[in-house]
């Protein structure tokens, strides 16, 4: 898979490169997969939700507010939902962005650190900065290390 440059000169991916957009690819690959689950698991979730309201009105005022007290702790369906889609599209917006520098782009890496920050903005807004402490600092390593490879992409 080379590409020729202006020279005629074949272009080859510098092996750093390869195996970056190879684990990303890797985990772009199992975060699909792990949406598509989220997304078909938010369904039962809502029906086991709606059969929890039902019962709490029948059962004792403790038992009632229990529930709802376990309810209110939790991020609301709307953020939720909100949370999967973006990350779901970010995930694809940034695959692309891989492929384009598997392909030796430019403006793939654009794409990547584009959909990659937006992804940690929500996962901020959804679950906190502590608990995304550690995709942030994966998600900067893998920015700066494509960063690294910019000289190579045209």
């Amino acid at each position: 898979m080379e590409q020729t440059n202006n020279g005629g000169e074949a272009a080859k991916r510098p092996v750093f490169l390869t195996v970056l957009c190879i684990l990303s690819f890797i985990a772009a690959g199992f975060a699909i997969l792990g949406y598509i689950a989220v997304i078909g698991l938010m369904g039962a979730a809502s029906a086991v939700s709606g059969m929890a309201s039902d019962m709490s009105s029948e059962m004792g005022s403790e038992m009632g507010d229990a529930m709802s007290a376990a309810m209110a702790a939790t991020p609301g369906v709307g953020l939720t939902w909100a949370y999967i889609i973006v990350g779901f599209l970010t995930t694809i917006v940034g695959l692309f962005g891989v492929i384009k520098m598997w392909k030796m782009n430019k403006s793939g890496f654009m794409m990547y650190a584009g959909a990659t920050v937006v992804s940690l903005i929500m996962g901020i807004v959804y679950s906190g900065f502590g608990a995304s402490i550690m995709g942030i600092v994966i998600s900067a390593a893998f920015i700066v290390m494509y960063g690294l490879n910019m000289k190579h992409l045209k």
